[in-house]
């Protein structure tokens, strides 16, 4: 008997992470941090979950700079990349200087800025990003861009809006 109960016991406890919360896309104003579940925010940009230690056969990296209301905004270390589920998105960053890192499976793949964005937990559209939208404008290496951009092999992103 107390064998089927200990059972029972044991048999109701969870086992590894808990569920991950519901991706939720902030309105808010900056600074925005990496969302912490980050598994969910990977299947919302419709990315595959990889593990960390992944490594596509063409990686590439590039910038994204952002600013809101004339004032940078810190890209976090971080996004696309949970690590207590050791998982990562193909599109993520590691540091806080805005270096993206991409690590397709396939050249095929072409991950764009709404996805980033996306990863990153914020609302994002052709007028908006997160509660900021007032001439949203998007350059790829100085030159104008739209607000879906793919994002290239050793680009300079620039993203400036205001409220």
């Amino acid at each position: 008997m107390a064998l089927l109960l200990v059972s029972g016991v044991v048999g109701g406890c969870q086992v590894g992470p808990a569920p991950p919360a519901a991706a939720d896309l902030r309105t808010g104003a900056p600074p925005w941090d990496a969302p912490r579940d980050a598994v969910s925010y990977i299947d919302k940009a419709g990315f595959e979950r990889l593990p960390l230690d992944f490594s596509g056969p063409s990686p590439y990296t590039l910038t994204i700079a952002v600013t809101v209301d004339g004032k940078p905004v810190q890209v976090p270390a971080g996004i696309g990349v949970d690590k207590l589920r050791a998982e990562q998105a193909a599109v993520h960053t590691h540091t806080t200087d805005g270096q993206v890192w991409v690590e397709a499976k396939t050249a095929a793949e072409h991950p764009t800025l709404a996805q980033f964005f996306t990863l990153w937990g914020l609302r994002y559209d052709a007028k908006c990003l997160a509660d900021a939208c007032t001439d949203l404008k998007i350059t790829v290496n100085g030159t104008p861009a739209p607000w879906n951009t793919p994002l290239t092999r050793n680009a300079h992103v620039i993203v400036t809006v205001r409220h």
